[in-house]
């Protein structure tokens, strides 16, 4: 899906302070604030954390309306964010690009009191700062009961989901990433790339947070994937991590693609531009998992964001060329004319 990405706020700390909830502690080997689930030297490291996974479960709680009793002011706390950025997806970079290295509630809320106090969401002026800190605040507050519940389920999930993930992908990896640089017209990946797997999070349930070419984190739920199509979600997410890095090279094949796009009249401020490059990262990832992976795999795309955007058919055709042999220019041109208005 897209960069579907993910994004940020915050207040002052005292006033924001939520009240302390006593709960039961998990055992040690449950608690632990983040784990890397597979060797440091893969060019794609998963990782699980409890921070970003109640942050994420929040998220979802927020979208259902509910969340048992311990987490109500943290579940206040991000109905309040969700109806302040509700009007830009991309406004929560700002709150998620740290899950991707801190660990700890507190130690987010000294990131988020360092965010801008306001932050303009459609037009209109956000206090980002504040609830964002009073957010962090009471995720600190309900950190160890969270640890001692939810996460205690989703850990043994995601922990499942990685092995999967190291069975299906991980021996392939090196091919998969040459294909990608070749497709993708890269002069190299960067590496690693970190995805960090989450439990629970809201539809479509895939973020990459990013700070436009310097900063990338991404997150993948995993409820409900499997096999190729958890495969494929780790790919897309990695390709839109990888598309963030790499986005000051210009001869790049998304960068081809926007080019082509504005030279129709189609700029970085018309969703079109999005919603192509999602389609290419869908169209390939799904590629890569059939060339490698399973070849009888079904593309998620064709489960419900292919029908979202009209010219979606005729994109993934073009790029499906492409990976045959197809040069940029002509595939970047092709998806140009199926995207512009007759």
């Amino acid at each position: 899906m897209s960069r579907l990405a993910a994004l940020g706020l915050g207040l002052t700390l005292a006033a924001c302070a939520a009240p302390r909830v006593s709960a039961p502690t998990a055992p040690a080997e449950e608690t632990k604030a983040s784990e890397t689930l597979t060797p440091e030297s893969s060019p794609i490291v998963l990782r699980r954390s409890a921070l970003a996974d109640q942050y994420f479960w929040l998220r979802a709680k927020a979208l259902e309306g509910e969340a048992p009793a311990p987490f109500a002011d943290a579940l206040a706390a991000m109905q309040v964010l969700r109806a302040d950025l509700s009007a830009d997806p991309t406004a929560w970079e700002d709150l998620e690009v740290p899950l991707g290295t801190v660990d700890q509630a507190r130690d987010l809320a000294f990131v988020y009191a360092e965010l801008p106090v306001t932050r303009d969401v459609g037009g209109k002026p956000v206090p980002l700062r504040a609830h964002a800190v009073h957010l962090a605040r009471a995720m600190q507050a309900t950190e160890a009961a969270y640890r001692a519940g939810p996460y205690r389920d989703h850990a043994e999930e995601i922990a499942n989901a990685a092995k999967d993930i190291g069975t299906q992908l991980l021996p392939h990896i090196e091919m998969v990433l040459r294909a990608l640089e070749a497709d993708m017209s890269l002069s190299g990946v960067p590496r690693p790339i970190v995805v960090t797997l989450v439990g629970d999070a809201p539809y479509p349930g895939i973020f990459a947070a990013d700070a436009r070419g310097r900063a990338s984190a991404s997150f993948v739920r995993v409820h409900g994937l499997g096999g190729g199509a958890l495969v494929e979600t780790v790919l897309h997410e990695s390709l839109h991590a990888i598309d963030e890095l790499t986005v000051r090279e210009r001869s790049t094949a998304m960068n081809l693609l926007r080019s082509a796009l504005a030279t129709r009249g189609i700029d970085e401020t018309d969703p079109n531009v999005e919603m192509a490059v999602n389609t290419v990262t869908f169209a390939e990832a799904a590629s890569l998992v059939r060339r490698y992976v399973d070849a009888g795999h079904r593309p998620m795309g064709e489960s419900g964001f292919y029908t979202l955007f009209p010219p979606a058919t005729a994109i993934v055709a073009a790029w499906d060329r492409h990976v045959e042999g197809e040069g940029l220019d002509a595939t970047a041109d092709a998806i140009a004319k199926a995207v512009a208005p007759p």
